[in-house]
């Protein structure tokens, strides 16, 4: 069966009305949970705040020590022994 592609758009010329939070709440709504592929496109020039969320976002997973564990964790599950820097087990 061939699915059918959806767009959705939120728009308001109105600023702080909150276009990027529901935009990044729908996509992942809709990825996480539904499984469907999404694609955001993110026309707010010179803005571009998803573009900078996902930045920042990146930063924090990979600089955080708690998104480091987390992560080492989730990899560690899947294998039998761990290495000692991610004392996951």
């Amino acid at each position: 069966m061939e699915k059918e592609t959806l767009f959705i758009a939120f728009s308001t010329q109105k600023g702080g009305a909150g276009k990027t939070t529901l935009t990044v709440l729908v996509a992942s709504y809709l990825h996480y949970v539904k499984g469907m592929n999404v694609a955001v496109v993110d026309c707010d020039y010179p803005q571009h705040s998803i573009a900078e969320m996902r930045k920042r976002d990146l930063k924090t997973v990979m600089e955080d020590e708690h998104y480091k564990r987390t992560n080492c964790w989730k990899r560690c599950r899947k294998q039998t022994s761990c290495s000692s820097t991610c004392r996951a087990r």
